[in-house]
């Protein structure tokens, strides 16, 4: 079957700073999918990455999916692919590529017998791990990846489409690697979901400049779209937001409110107590005596109301500017996050690969009412470029990526760029370093990928090993914290960062994670806090929306205090410094 290609048109339309008020303002308007939640309309279907430069704390770029042809969901050995009723000549092309692609993989979906038109399911196996395939081979044998990378390869006639955007799982991994079987947990994130886009909007922040593109079989129908979203974007007014606005103080509020209305109180509270977590880093260090891993990040969720997924993001987005921004707005869930960590990059012009390692953190230098103390702030940086244990364990980390370099890149190429630079956040700072080389011929971007899961900031060293740890202390699936958000595009352009400083939220209820680097000599009760640390701009992003204060408990629901005894102020606490 040959398909013809689709037809692409674009509108250049009003700048706008804000992506997330703007997405907000479509959805509405109901120029966007949407579904409510019961208090509201929040975005469907609908996918936004947002960039801020950390030196200079200017927006860089926003992508925003407002529209979307199918939906790819794959849980385990099995993808199903749904083509959305916004726009279904374009969603059931999509399954036709994907049924002439990968017929050996069909189970079910569009052809006779009267199965249903709307709807693909392929189940791919993974390769045998059993060392019968040399590594490239299992790298680059059928797998689950290849539904993206089929859409990814349509015949469209513009730079920034095809466009597969979404979110990969931690659990991802357990796809093609074997780890120990756990149950699902409270975040619910399949091993993936992405959409193959139909309508973006991309705004270039530097040029102040916003196009919308879309690509469609049916051109009278998304001519139509884009005028309406035009004229939508076009009357949009972000107040006439400026980069000063993205680092304006949080606690703006929402339109939503909250259960605690304003100036009331609002809980998080710990999976884990303060106690127990100390003890599960006991665990990892009596592993890491007896040499099964050098060092492994186990994490920690905190439970809190959020009634309005989208307000948190806004009050996070102001209060913790990021590299890698974003809000995914999925049927069952909503996924927000302000991550200063890329997972891998892939350039599309020069064919390099990229993963910049973050290990090794301290909090800011603050006074009580927020502001930058810059002597203190110098001090602690000092502190921690000088620590010889956190720059050992981060080169300990640059390594694992060179590692994860030089299994996908040409020989010789490989080399680390940047190495144990500082990066500052709202409430902590980082040492960064970035390893490169060039994509070995034969592999792409999303070969690249699957090789570098999970990244080793999240996972420890040896990855595998850690892995399993991680998954007997934890007991449940990790859903999307540690896993990924991004894009690859036709062009093989690939870029995803480390879901971490996020939010899983579902039927009205946030579950943010943060986790440590357990090394031989790591103190418990200091990689406790170094969570609540890492957690924090989340969790007071989740409140400021509620108009409330931010209480973080030390107990579980149900412990010894009920949960709303024993706390700890969210941003106290030096933390050893390591891990997510």
């Amino acid at each position: 079957m040959t398909l013809r290609p689709p037809t692409v048109l674009t509108r250049t339309v009003r700048y706008a700073h804000d992506g997330g008020r703007l997405l907000e303002h479509l959805a509405a308007a109901g120029l966007i999918a949407t579904t409510d939640d019961g208090s509201r309309a929040r975005p469907l279907d609908a996918v936004l990455l947002e960039s801020v430069d950390i030196a200079t704390k200017v927006s860089r770029t926003t992508i925003a999916v407002l529209e979307a042809c199918a939906r790819l969901t794959c849980q385990g050995p099995t993808v199903t692919v749904e083509a959305l009723p916004q726009a279904p000549a374009d969603g059931r092309a999509a399954l036709a590529r994907l049924r002439e692609a990968l017929a050996d993989y069909v189970v079910a979906g569009p052809g006779p017998g009267g199965a249903p038109p709307d709807a693909l399911t392929l189940t791919i196996p993974p390769a045998p791990d059993d060392g019968a395939l040399e590594e490239r081979e299992r790298l680059t044998a059928p797998s689950t990846i290849a539904p993206l990378r089929v859409l990814a390869g349509a015949e469209v006639d513009h730079p920034h489409l095809p466009l597969e955007a979404g979110v990969v799982a931690f659990d991802y991994l357990a796809t093609f690697e074997t780890l120990p079987e756990v149950a699902m947990g409270d975040n619910t994130c399949p091993d993936y979901l992405f959409y193959d886009a139909r309508i973006i909007l991309v705004i270039d922040h530097p040029t102040a400049q916003a196009t919308l593109v879309g690509a469609s079989l049916d051109e009278p129908d998304l001519a139509g779209r884009l005028d309406e979203l035009a004229a939508a974007i076009d009357a949009f007014d972000d107040a006439g937001g400026s980069d000063a606005d993205v680092t304006g103080a949080p606690g703006g509020g929402s339109a939503s409110g909250g259960a605690s209305g304003p100036g009331g109180v609002v809980h998080a509270v710990p999976t884990l107590s303060d106690d127990d977590y100390a003890a599960v880093v006991e665990t990892m260090k009596e592993a890491i005596a007896a040499g099964e891993v050098y060092q492994v990040v186990p994490s920690r969720g905190f439970t809190m109301p959020c009634p309005d997924a989208l307000a948190a993001y806004h009050e996070l987005r102001a209060a913790n500017p990021s590299p890698y921004m974003f809000y995914l707005g999925a049927p069952d869930f909503e996924l927000l996050g302000a991550s200063p960590e890329s997972a891998l990059l892939h350039s599309a012009a020069t064919g390099e690969v990229a993963i910049r390692p973050i290990a090794g953190t301290r909090p800011r230098g603050l006074t009580r009412d927020g502001d930058v103390d810059h002597e203190r702030d110098t001090r602690l940086e000092l502190e921690l470029r000088t620590d010889a244990k956190e720059v050992a364990e981060h080169v300990m980390l640059v390594d694992l990526a060179r590692n994860d370099v030089a299994r996908v890149c040409a020989p010789g190429t490989r080399r680390v760029r940047d190495l144990l630079r500082v990066d500052r956040y709202s409430r902590v700072m980082h040492l960064v370093s970035e390893v490169v080389g060039t994509l070995a011929p034969g592999l792409d971007a999303l070969d690249a990928f699957r090789a570098s899961m999970t990244m080793g900031t999240l996972t420890g060293a040896p990855k595998l090993r850690a892995a399993e740890l991680i998954r007997a202390a934890e007991g449940v699936r990790r859903g999307s914290y540690g896993g990924s958000v991004g894009y690859v595009r036709g062009d093989g352009e690939l870029d995803t960062c480390i879901v971490i400083r996020s939010a899983f939220v579902r039927d009205g209820r946030a579950l943010v994670q943060a986790g440590a680097g357990v090394v031989a000599d790591s103190v418990p009760a200091a990689e406790a806090a170094e969570t609540v640390h890492k957690a924090g701009a989340v969790l007071a992003a989740v409140a400021a929306a509620q108009d409330a204060r931010l209480v973080v408990n030390r107990e579980p629901a149900g412990g010894d205090d009920g949960g709303t005894g024993g706390t700890a102020d969210a941003a106290v606490g030096a933390g050893a410094g390591r891990g997510a």
